[in-house]
């Protein structure tokens, strides 16, 4: 029998100028469908981070997850990923304990590092300081959600007698997962996160560390954002030339941000974007295989499909209820 698995949408909240509405639609909007989506068999909801771009992306997933918690009953609701650097550790303790009790133990965090230097500079630290303030960030919240007063002497953050009150529903701790794409990141994820968040490829050297690190595998967890734009049709060439121009413009801003880093894709025009398989759009028996093989290779708890920049949500409605009643039930 296959794994049961949380599927869900991330949403970034994204406000291109060539699909533009009124920022106050586009949340209510967001939220609206979000708890919707719970109503139809959805169990998940990621919320993604960045600063300071211009066309918008969310900057604070935390206080949306709290108007999702607000606004749902059962789904979980996570970063995806935040950014580990931006926080002060005991605030996003604190912030995070409240988000659970909020959603009365529903609440997960996935932690990156980060890579936008403009980012970093906005913030006011190095972009080379920020591996080592993810690592003690990592340490300092789980210590604090599990009810310790903590006092820590870092490289990067100094407290004393720091405690989080009140205490997060989940015990000993809320899930945290972390988000990489290198070695080092596979390695933070081991040894300082419950699991893994990204490709199924990456899950299997984020296993690698875990093992060399004495832990069990068996206990590590996944959360699969392999097939970030990924919807399913009845009529699946007709969708795809709807959504290609909204997953093609996320790409390529992706592509740009990363431009400095030696993992880096190279931006693509529009022909060799709807040729390069990111963008998929599957019937629903398609759907079923295809995710089955990620579940299974990588023993997913989570499945992330990501909201497109700018397409209507009133269009992507349809596509998820079409997942909900022919793909989820294969999953359950």
């Amino acid at each position: 029998m296959s794994t049961r698995v949380r599927f869900g949408y991330g949403f970034d909240m994204r406000n291109p100028e060539q699909w533009h509405r009124p920022w106050p639609d586009l949340y209510a909007e967001t939220l609206d469908f979000i708890a919707w989506t719970e109503t139809i068999g959805f169990e998940a909801v990621w919320l993604a981070e960045h600063h300071g771009i211009d066309d918008g992306y969310l900057p604070s997933p935390l206080m949306v997850g709290a108007a999702v918690a607000a606004r749902t009953k059962t789904m979980r609701i996570s970063t995806g990923v935040g950014l580990a650097p931006h926080y002060h550790p005991v605030r996003l303790a604190e912030d995070m304990a409240v988000l659970d009790l909020i959603s009365n133990g529903r609440a997960e965090l996935a932690l990156g590092i980060g890579y936008i230097k403009s980012e970093a500079a906005s913030y006011g630290f190095e972009p080379k300081r920020r591996a080592a303030m993810s690592n003690e960030i990592l340490q300092i919240v789980r210590r604090l959600w599990q009810g310790e007063t903590v006092s820590f002497d870092g490289e990067c953050f100094t407290i004393t007698d720091a405690r989080v009150t009140p205490q997060p529903v989940q015990q000993p701790s809320i899930p945290l997962f972390v988000g990489a794409a290198r070695q080092p990141g596979f390695r933070r994820a081991a040894r300082y996160g419950d699991g893994y968040i990204g490709g199924v490829g990456h899950y299997k050297l984020y296993l690698d560390e875990v093992r060399a690190l004495g832990k069990d595998e068996s206990a590590a967890r996944f959360v699969c954002m392999d097939d970030m734009w990924f919807l399913v049709s009845e009529d699946p060439e007709k969708t795809f030339h709807e959504v290609a121009p909204h997953a093609y413009y996320q790409i390529n801003r992706y592509a740009e941000w990363a431009a400095d880093l030696d993992y880096s894709f190279p931006q693509m025009d529009f022909e060799t974007f709807t040729q390069s398989g990111i963008l998929k759009v599957l019937t629903p028996n398609e759907a079923i295989e295809h995710v089955r093989s990620k579940v299974d290779a990588a023993r997913a708890e989570g499945f992330c499909m990501q909201a497109p920049a700018g397409f209507p949500l009133s269009k992507l409605a349809p596509h998820a209820e079409l997942f909900a009643n022919k793909v989820l039930p294969a999953f359950r």
